[in-house]
C-alpha cells in the first residue's frame, strides 16, 4: 500500500472515464476491500501526510498541547517533565521530539500512538540542539562541538558522530538534508550522512573572517545564510546566488530565524534593540526602539513578511523587507511571545498563557485556546493497550491403535509430539529490547564518576526475564566495566586514572535483557562527563607543635541529639518511568532521583496516593512494584525525616476497563488486536460495488445488440 490513499482515488475516477461502469465499481470495490483488509498499511500512509494540528509547550505545566487551528481548541495534553520546564519541540508528521533545556532530558514521541520512545541525556543549557530532517534526527551538543546522528525510535547513536575538535556556535539543516555548522574559530562546515559508512562526510570546510561564538546560521530550501554580526559579516553559501557582505558590528546574542527563503533573513539582537534583515544583496538594520519593541524576539518569515514578537511587551510587529511597518501590530497573550511556524500557519505562543494567536496566510488572526483545565492529561509513559493473543490451535486428535489388526487394547492412545519454532510470544525466546536507557551523572570529585543508568522493563516475549547485563565504555580506567542487576538501574563508579574522562569524558552504555533462552537485543545510550563543579584542592600539612595537656577533669555527661536529616527538594522529578509487570492491577515504578534525592538519609516510599497504597524504595534509587486500580492513579516518591516529608513530581498510571469504559468521542476501549471501527464500513461498502458491478454486467449482457 505504498500509494497514498488520495492518489488511488484519483486513479479510481480516471478508470471511470475511461472504462464501463461496472468495471470502475468493480475496481472501487476491490480497492475498498483491500483498504479493509490492510487497514494499517493505510493508517500508516496517512501518517506521512500532515494532520494540520500543531504542538505547543507549557512550560509551567511541563506540558506539550496539540491545537487544532480549525477549531481554535486543544485536542491533547501530553505530561513530558515536571514543573517550571524549558520546553523546546522539534516536530514532523509522524513524531515529536521534546527538549527540556532545564534538565537536558531529551523525549520523542510517537505520535501515531502517543506514547514516549527513547529518552537520551543531554547537557542542561543552551549546548543541546535537536533537528529533523526527514527520517533523521540529529542530536547536536554545541559546548562538546558534536553532531549525533540518532535512532529515531530510541534516540541511541547510528554510526559514528562527527566531532569538530572546538565549541560549535550553530548548527542547522537545509532541506536537502545538508548538516551546515559554524565553530567558534569561523570555519562554516557542511556536512552530509554517508548511509555506506554510517558516519558524516564533510563536503566543504570554508573560513569566515568575522565569524565567531557569537555567529548564527539560517538554513534554506538549499543552502545556509551567516550571520557573523560581531564581526560585521554576512555570508550565503550553498544556494543558487551566494554572496559575501560587510555590515556594521553588533555585539550580543543573535536570535536568527529559525528558516526562510534565502532573499530574505532577519535576525534579532536584543541587546542593541535591533532587527537585520539580509535583504536580497543588501543588509538593512532596523531600530525597534521606533516600533516600541526594546528587546525583541527571535522572528520568523512568514508570506514575505517578518514578524518580532517583542520581548515584556506582549505583542508582535510585523516588517515589509526594507525594514518598515508591514502592518499592525498583533496583541499577543502574556509578555514574552514566542513564535511557532508549522502546517503554513503562524502561531503565536506565550508558554503558560492561556491562550495564543494564528496568523493565517492571509495575515488574519484568530485566537486559539491552549490551556484547558476540562482536558484530561494523557501520560506518555502509560503501558500501551496489550493486544488479545489468537486462541492456540486445537491439539489434533492422537491415532488410536488398530484392534482389526491386533494391535491392543483399542481404549489405550498414543500422544505424538508436537514440534514447535520458537517464536516472539512464547517460550525459548530471548528478551526483546530494554526502552528508554537514560544516563545521569551522579557526581564527580574529579578522580571518579558515579552514574546511574536507568532503563523500562524489557519485553519478556513469553519468558521471565531474569536481569539485565550493563557495559559502560569509554576512556576511564580499564575502559570498560560490566555489572548485572534484577531491576532496572544501575550505578557505576568510573576512575579516571589520570586522564581526562573526568573532565570531558565520553561514555557509551549497553543494557541487555536476558533470561534462560539467551541475551535479547542492546538498548543503548551514550552521555558526556560533566567535570567537577570546584577541583580537587591539596591540603598542606600543618607544622607540628608540641603541647602540654592538662590532667583530665571529670566532666558532666551529657547527651547529645542529633538534628534529624533535612528533606530533599518537594516536586523534583524523581521517577524515571512506570512500565507494565504483566498484571493489569500492578506497575513497575524505576526510579533515577536528583542528587539530594540520592543523598537523603531518611526514608523513601513509593505512594499511590489515590488508593493510598505504598511500598518502601531505596533514595538512591531502584524499582518497586505498586498496585493500581481502574481509573487514574497518580503515584509519587516520598521522602521522610524528623516526623515530616516532602513528595516527588507525580506520574500518572490510567487502568481501563476495555469492556465498559469508553473512550474519547464517547466509543468503548477496545483492545489493539481488536478490528478498526472503519474498517467495517469500508468493507461493506467494498462488498456493495462489487454487487453494484455484477448487476451493471448483467443488464448489459441482457440488453440487445442495437441498443448497446
Amino acid at each position: 500500500m505504498g500509494l497514498k490513499l488520495g492518489s488511488i482515488a484519483r486513479r479510481v475516477a480516471d478508470l471511470g472515464r475511461r472504462r464501463s461502469a461496472s468495471a470502475t465499481a468493480a475496481s472501487l470495490g476491490v480497492l475498498l476491500l483491500v483498504g479493509a483488509a490492510l487497514g494499517n498499511g493505510i493508517a500508516r500512509t496517512a501518517v506521512d501526510v500532515s494532520d494540520g494540528l500543531t504542538w505547543l509547550g507549557d512550560d509551567e505545566r511541563g506540558e506539550v498541547v496539540q491545537v487544532n487551528p480549525s477549531s481554535g481548541k486543544p485536542q491533547t495534553r501530553l505530561q513530558v517533565s515536571g514543573g517550571d520546564a524549558r520546553l523546546e519541540i522539534a516536530q514532523s508528521d509522524d513524531k515529536l521530539i521534546v527538549l527540556d533545556r532545564r534538565t537536558g532530558q531529551i523525549t520523542v514521541i510517537d505520535l501515531a500512538t502517543l506514547l514516549a520512545g527513547g529518552r537520551r541525556q543531554a547537557p542542561a543549557g543552551q549546548s543541546p540542539k535537536v533537528l529533523i530532517v526527514d527520517d533523521r534526527i540529529y542530536v547536536v551538543d554545541r559546548d562538546a562541538g558534536t553532531v549525533h546522528n540518532v535512532d529515531p525510535v530510541t534516540l541511541a547513536d547510528v554510526g559514528a558522530p562527527w566531532r569538530v575538535g572546538r565549541p560549535l556556535a550553530d548548527v542547522v539543516t537545509d532541506d536537502r538534508g545538508v548538516v551546515w555548522a559554524v565553530d567558534h574559530g569561523g570555519n562554516l562546515h557542511a556536512l552530509e550522512w554517508a548511509e555506506d559508512v554510517e558516519q558524516f562526510r564533510e563536503l566543504s570546510n570554508r573560513p569566515v573572517p568575522g565569524a565567531g561564538p557569537r555567529t548564527a546560521l539560517v538554513p534554506h530550501e538549499r543552502g545556509v545564510t551567516l550571520l557573523g554580526l560581531e564581526g560585521g559579516v554576512v555570508v550565503r553559501d550553498g544556494t543558487t546566488r551566494d554572496l559575501t557582505l560587510g555590515t556594521d558590528s553588533l555585539s550580543g546574542e543573535v536570535l536568527a530565524a529559525q528558516t526562510s527563503p534565502p532573499g530574505l533573513v532577519p535576525a534579532s539582537v536584543p541587546d542593541a534593540g535591533a532587527v537585520v534583515l539580509v535583504s536580497d544583496d543588501d543588509v538593512v538594520r532596523v531600530d525597534m526602539n521606533q516600533y516600541g519593541c526594546a528587546r525583541p524576539g527571535r522572528p520568523a518569515v512568514f508570506r514575505d513578511r517578518v514578524y518580532v514578537p517583542c520581548r515584556g511587551a506582549g505583542k508582535v510587529v510585523v516588517l515589509d523587507r526594507s525594514g518598515k511597518r508591514g502592518s499592525q501590530d498583533v496583541p499577543a497573550p502574556g509578555n514574552d511571545p514566542e513564535l511557532v511556524f508549522d502546517d503554513g500557519k503562524l502561531f503565536i505562543n506565550t508558554p503558560g498563557a492561556a491562550n495564543g494567536v494564528i496568523v493565517d496566510t492571509d495575515g488574519r488572526t484568530k485566537d486559539v485556546v491552549i490551556r484547558s483545565p476540562e482536558l484530561p492529561v494523557t501520560d506518555p509513559d502509560r503501558s500501551p493497550i496489550p493486544s488479545v493473543p489468537s486462541p492456540p490451535p486445537p491439539r489434533p486428535d492422537p491415532p488410536k491403535n488398530d484392534d482389526r489388526r491386533g494391535g491392543g487394547d483399542p481404549t489405550t492412545t498414543t500422544d505424538v509430539p508436537v514440534t514447535t519454532t520458537p517464536s516472539a510470544g512464547v517460550k525459548g525466546v530471548a528478551p526483546g529490547r530494554p526502552p528508554g536507557v537514560a544516563v545521569n551523572q551522579v557526581s564527580n570529585d574529579g578522580s571518579t564518576v558515579v552514574v546511574r543508568v536507568t532503563w523500562g522493563v524489557a519485553p519478556d516475549s513469553g519468558e521471565p526475564v531474569s536481569g539485565y547485563s550493563v557495559t559502560a565504555s569509554g576512556g576511564f580506567s580499564g575502559g570498560s566495566k560490566t555489572t548485572q542487576v534484577a531491576g532496572t538501574s544501575a550505578d557505576l563508579s568510573l576512575s579516571c586514572a589520570g586522564g581526562t574522562f573526568c573532565a570531558s569524558g565520553r561514555l557509551d552504555v549497553s543494557v541487555v535483557a536476558y533470561n534462560a533462552s539467551g541475551s535479547g537485543e542492546a538498548g543503548t545510550a551514550s552521555f558526556s562527563v560533566r567535570p567537577p563543579a570546584v577541583a580537587p584542592t591539596t591540603t598542606q600539612p600543618r607544622p607540628t607543635t608540641t603541647t602540654t595537656t592538662p590532667p583530665p577533669q571529670p566532666q558532666p555527661t551529657t547527651t547529645t541529639t542529633p538534628p534529624p536529616p533535612s528533606l530533599p527538594s518537594a516536586g523534583a522529578v524523581v521517577i524515571s518511568s512506570v512500565g507494565a509487570t504483566g498484571d493489569m492491577f500492578s506497575r513497575i515504578v524505576n526510579t533515577a532521583p536528583p542528587a539530594d534525592w540520592a543523598n537523603h538519609s531518611g526514608t523513601c516510599e513509593v505512594v499511590n496516593t489515590t488508593w493510598g497504597t505504598s511500598v518502601p524504595i531505596a533514595c538512591s534509587g531502584g524499582s518497586v512494584e505498586i498496585y493500581v486500580d481502574y481509573g487514574t492513579n497518580r503515584i509519587v516518591v516520598r521522602a521522610h525525616a524528623g516526623g515530616q516529608s516532602v513528595d516527588s513530581y507525580h506520574r500518572s498510571v490510567t487502568v481501563r476497563d476495555l469492556e465498559t469504559e469508553p473512550c474519547g468521542g464517547g466509543r468503548i476501549c477496545q483492545p489493539r488486536s481488536a478490528p478498526r471501527a472503519e474498517t467495517a464500513p469500508m468493507a461493506t461498502g467494498g462488498l456493495a460495488l462489487l454487487a453494484a458491478a455484477w448487476l451493471l454486467g448483467l443488464r448489459n449482457r441482457k440488453r440487445p445488440e442495437d441498443e448497446r
